[in-house]
């Protein structure tokens, strides 16, 4: 019963967020999750909601949960290397990307999207030539990646420096 009550309130709260009723997801993630304090969905859309409102510290603390709850999660891995970015935490993030792309299946865009984080990473630490690597191995994968190419030129700029 419980298992079915908390996924009404992880329902509701996709539904809330869907619509852009952030705040009011939030009552309703927290609602499932104290039914089920393991409800690894909810805790990571949770995180989701928190990034729209732009609480990347207790996104953070989320998606960290997953990881917690299940180590084995990788889009958590990628939402918490995201996060740490935007936090300004490079090497963190670095690292988390690492583990990331170390462990997802290079199938599809969030592969790609992984490399060019992790080369942001490197470059706002001025490790040039790390992030270079990493961008030529996304560009491998889509030759018209663009943040990849502005990414790329801007490394090109420090360079002439």
């Amino acid at each position: 019963m419980a298992i079915k009550e908390a996924e009404m309130y992880y329902k509701q709260a996709m539904s809330f967020l869907e619509q852009g009723k952030v705040d009011k997801s939030l009552k309703f993630f927290d609602s499932a999750i104290a039914i089920d304090k393991e409800y690894v969905s909810a805790w990571n859309d949770k995180g989701v909601a928190f990034m729209e409102l732009g609480n990347y510290d207790e996104a953070l603390k989320c998606f960290e949960e997953v990881i917690r709850l299940e180590p084995g999660d990788n889009m958590a891995w990628y939402n918490r290397g995201y996060v740490l970015l935007i936090l300004e935490k490079y090497q963190e993030a670095v690292n988390t990307f690492d583990l990331f792309l170390g462990r997802y299946s290079k199938k599809d865009d969030f592969y790609k999207y992984g490399l060019y984080l992790r080369a942001q990473g490197f470059y706002n630490l001025k490790e040039y030539d790390q992030s270079l690597k990493l961008i030529n191995e996304a560009l491998k994968i889509d030759k018209k990646f663009k943040e990849a190419r502005d990414l790329m030129a801007l490394i090109g700029k420090e360079s002439e420096k």
